[in-house]
């Protein structure tokens, strides 16, 4: 027996509110399928066909969305704005290493203004730095702010 107009359009409904507690915008694709799916069973397009089909069309629907979404549409929303400048209010902060650092091997330093509101971040270095020693910041990798000793 095949599913009313209803049954999917309120099946694309739910699965577009779960987008919303569960982020990715994947979900989407697929409450825009059982929409599209409600409309062409609403038409009569796939109002004579069982539910196997019906859920053969959502999927295909689905995916040929979702697949659309990331091969084209995605790029067009995407920034093309490249900024790869650093943050220049972390540079010339100083602070005092927490734990040893030393190259390749990250430790810890505490600022002595926070950034952002934390004070304590990981740290590496080129040079050996012993805990206590006062250091400046002189960049950023990522999450973990690259300094040297002052």
């Amino acid at each position: 027996m095949a599913f009313s107009p209803i049954t999917w359009l309120a099946i694309g409904i739910i699965l577009m509110a779960l987008e919303i507690v569960m982020p990715g915008f994947i979900i989407f694709w697929f409450g825009a399928g059982g929409l599209l799916t409600a409309l062409f069973v609403f038409i009569g397009v796939l109002s004579p066909v069982s539910a196997e089909w019906q859920w053969i069309f959502f999927f295909l629907a689905s995916l040929s969305m979702l697949g659309l979404w990331q091969l084209i549409l995605k790029k067009r929303f995407q920034s093309r704005v490249i900024d790869s400048s650093r943050d220049a209010t972390l540079q010339n902060i100083r602070g005092k290493a927490v734990s040893k650092i030393a190259p390749g091997i990250p430790g810890e330093v505490e600022l002595y203004t926070g950034y952002h509101g934390i004070k304590k971040w990981q740290a590496e270095s080129a040079e050996i730095i012993e805990a206590g020693d006062e250091v400046l910041v002189t960049d950023a990798n990522g999450i973990k702010l690259i300094v040297k000793h002052v």
